[in-house]
């Protein structure tokens, strides 16, 4: 198999008798070759703060951290959440090398197992902050001497308890300890975090197969082409296969090797059903300054996207002809930013693209557009080698994009094939197999119940459901609400967007070249007495249909005293004048006082809050129309979940009358939105949810 090509040959390479699949067999594998007799030493904490020694008897609860020493090429695998900080040497994981510095890992079974792979250093040993250097102060006064030193210290951020809110994923950071495991748990185990010996049934470990290294070396490190200026062209990474192919981990792993040499990245992804860093259902860019060390719902909407554009679907096969305008967009305010980047002389910021797994048809022509709009310098294709008929890009008939190939061999779709992804194995673990609207699932729970300390770290409070949670208060008259393509009455707009999942619109930050580029004076100006006719066509994409708010008003006279009537447009915001912020649900629309409550994820304390510029709201689609949608537990949430499943199950409806008052006073009646006695009427048959959600392998 050709490692490289040029971006005119395009024929199929070589078939590959290894997979690299993340490693998964029937027998149980060795996963973690540490030693548990290597020198330990257990940290517990005071209510002051301070950091001490504990008996290595002490239960594993009341340990802060532990300090352990490892060879090099020892590997460590585990399940959970923990803070990892290298004290000597280096730890590979992600393709992101550790040292020094305090680095939160997540691994849950729901995605392969992160695996610590040591090493030694060949320079001098990284600076450590305070409470590493402490740590490894009351390492050495134990005298150990090791290659690499590890501490690893226990978190609560809230994402392990998932499972209040969604009983389905209760088991994705925790599970039980196998007997083959529990030395190392005895061992080096802190509250959270769970090493694993061996692994089988379905349990995956995350390996950087031999051609992904190969491809990842020759990406991170080849010299950058030259333009006819002689200038630094900046490096765009464009990742293609079909669904399954391990397109987004190599693409992460990617990101974390070209961090580590530019020190900032940008992202572009493609995929609305299964984005990294925005929310479902939004095509962004997104500017990288840290290492991915989890799967896309540890991080979902933490950083604000330079530039986002909203859809509002999973899938671009409805509007195609947005889709390709969305990331032409995107990959306009890219190329903007190098040449302002150029201008004052900084270093060129590369740009990974991970594009969706549609590859036939109209997917291979979105393809098409896409390498037109990005023109990719480098372009990495995942292939199955027991599928050579899988149609690839011919960059030949692409003018001015000539990348340098790279080819990977994909994952298998089957991505258990250890055994049953429902079924516990030797390990003693239930493996959850996830579809694709499972992730979207729990990226959205994440983006709505994530949280901030004061200090900007990013946390989740999974206790207080979405119902109990104090909504902004926008007056109606100061936001535009785009309806897309749905053909709703006026007079019933208010009512299709209530308790619904809608899009938050703000001014863009970058609106590009020649683009009118909005000031916080004019932004406030926009409120004085309300979104006036001409900045809501401002803000709109050219063509849009739209309810000007002072024909409504002609039309009702001055007789009819004060009316609350919204900016209707029926479209969608502009490209170039509008971003997308972040998803809301629509908690209640109080028409009388003339003001809409929004329940909106919390911004970081630490960076200028976003919320002065939004503009709008965007109602996608429904879910039968591939629409977003809140999520089923999310709306359950309260605490009565299963009975309100229950009493919605369509029967013994006699019964459930008879049951009616006592559930009213448990409580199951206040769950938003949410039809418990739906039986009357046309067309009033109880909505389902997903089968993801009730299969027998997620209980």
């Amino acid at each position: 198999m050709p490692s490289s090509q040029t971006g005119s040959q395009t024929g199929s390479p070589t078939p590959r008798t290894q997979s690299p699949q993340p490693r998964s067999t029937q027998e149980p594998v060795l996963a973690t070759t540490w030693d548990a007799t290597m020198p330990v030493v257990a940290i517990g904490q005071f209510q002051t703060g301070e950091l001490h020694v504990l008996d290595s008897q002490a239960p594993i609860a009341q340990r802060h951290a532990v300090i352990f020493g490892m060879q090099a090429n020892d590997t460590l695998v585990f399940q959970g959440i923990c803070d990892i900080c290298v004290l000597k040497g280096t730890v590979r994981m992600y393709e992101h090398e550790s040292s020094g510095q305090w680095d939160r890992v997540y691994s849950p079974v729901s995605h392969p197992l992160v695996s610590l792979q040591a090493q030694t250093r060949a320079d001098e040993e990284a600076e450590r902050d305070a409470e590493a250097q402490h740590m490894y102060e009351l390492w050495t006064a134990q005298n150990n001497e090791c290659e690499v030193v590890v501490a690893v210290r226990a978190v609560d951020c809230g994402l392990e308890q998932l499972g209040r809110v969604a009983p389905a994923y209760a088991s994705l950071f925790t599970g039980s300890i196998a007997a083959d495991s529990e030395q190392l748990v005895q061992a080096i185990g802190v509250p959270g975090m769970t090493p694993v010996r061996t692994v089988a049934a379905g349990l995956q470990v995350l390996q950087t197969p031999e051609d992904w290294a190969q491809a990842l070396d020759q990406a991170s490190t080849m010299p950058q082409r030259l333009d006819d200026e002689f200038e630094p062209i900046a490096p765009v990474y464009a990742v293609a296969g079909a669904q399954g192919q391990g397109k987004s981990t190599f693409s992460r792993m990617l990101v974390n090797r070209l961090v580590a040499r530019f020190g900032r990245v940008f992202y572009m992804e493609t995929d609305l059903g299964q984005s990294e860093f925005a929310a479902p259902g939004a095509l962004a860019l997104t500017l990288v300054t840290a290492p991915v060390l989890g799967p896309p719902f540890t991080h979902t909407g933490r950083t604000e996207a330079y530039h986002a554009a909203y859809m509002g679907v999973v899938t671009p096969k409805n509007d195609p002809d947005r889709y390709a305008a969305c990331v032409q967009r995107l990959a306009q305010v890219y190329c903007d930013h190098v040449r302002s980047e150029r201008a004052c002389g900084a270093q060129a910021v590369p740009m990974v693209v991970n594009t969706q797994g549609w590859t036939r048809g109209l997917g291979l022509d979105l393809l098409y557009a896409l390498c037109q709009s990005v023109a990719p310098t480098h372009f990495v294709q995942a292939y199955d080698p027991a599928n050579s008929d899988a149609p690839l890009i011919d960059f030949a008939t692409v003018e001015g994009c000539d990348p340098q190939m790279l080819w990977i061999t994909g994952m298998s779709p089957d991505r258990t094939q250890g055994g049953d992804a429902g079924d516990a194995g030797e390990s003693g673990r239930r493996v959850q197999r996830l579809a694709a609207h499972d992730m979207r699932t729990l990226s959205l729970l994440s983006l709505m119940y994530s949280a901030w300390t004061a200090q900007g770290t990013a946390v989740w409070n999974m206790h207080k459901p979405l119902a109990a949670r104090t909504p902004l208060k926008v007056p109606i008259c100061d936001l535009v609400f785009w309806m897309g393509e749905e053909d709703v009455p006026p007079s019933q707009v208010l009512r299709a967007v209530n308790g619904t999942l809608v899009g938050v619109v703000c001014v863009a930050r970058a609106p590009g070249a020649g683009a009118h580029e909005w000031s916080r004076d004019e932004i406030r100006g926009l409120y004085a007495d309300g979104i006036s006719d001409q900045a809501a066509a401002a803000l709109s994409e050219p063509g849009a249909r739209m309810l000007l708010r002072s024909h409504v008003r002609a039309r009702m006279g001055d007789d009819a005293g004060p009316v609350h009537v919204p900016q209707i447009v029926y479209g969608m915001p502009s490209l170039t004048a509008t971003t997308f912020l972040t998803h809301a649900l629509v908690r209640s629309i109080d028409v009388r006082s003339g003001h809409v409550h929004l329940v909106i994820p919390p911004q970081s304390p630490v960076v200028e809050s976003p919320m002065y510029r939004v503009v709008g709201i965007v109602k996608g689609p429904g879910p039968s129309a591939f629409g977003i949608d809140v999520p089923v537990p999310a709306m359950l949430d309260g605490g009565f979940a299963e009975r309100a499943m229950g009493a919605s199950s369509g029967r013994h409806t006699a019964a459930r009358r008879r049951r009616a008052p006592m559930e009213t006073n448990l409580g199951i009646q206040e769950a938003p939105y949410v039809s418990v006695e739906v039986d009357e009427g046309v067309g009033a048959s109880a909505a389902r949810a997903r089968g993801g959600q009730t299969r027998r392998a997620l209980q």
